[in-house]
């Protein structure tokens, strides 16, 4: 299992929030339920989790995968398929980075 972040920013503001705390979850359900809805098995996506960020949310995908490139293309590839969608709502995707890459991992 390997695991992949993706940041979702909205298009109306591209820096952080000007205190700590995150963005309300907004859409987040509705990411999390686009996420499945455009997934197709190839991608080998076992399980996600949207959460609100400072820069926006966050996507956390839990993929089956060989590596950690192939878990990056995998979801790199339903990014692209749920691209539309995710600016129709205000948003734009950041891409994806292994967790190992991640310098907030566990916090």
């Amino acid at each position: 299992m390997r695991i992949v972040s993706v940041t979702f920013r909205p298009h109306d503001d591209f820096g952080p929030h000007g205190d700590d705390s995150p963005r309300p979850l907004g859409i987040g359900p509705l990411l999390h339920d686009l996420l499945w809805a455009h997934a197709v098995p190839a991608a080998g996506l076992e399980h996600v989790r949207v959460r609100p960020v400072r820069a926006g949310l966050e996507a956390v995908f839990f993929v089956r995968a060989a590596s950690d490139a192939e878990a990056v293309t995998g979801v790199r590839h339903l990014l692209a398929r749920v691209r539309e969608p995710v600016a129709a709502h205000g948003y734009a995707v950041l891409l994806p980075r292994p967790a190992h890459l991640r310098a907030d991992f566990g916090a």
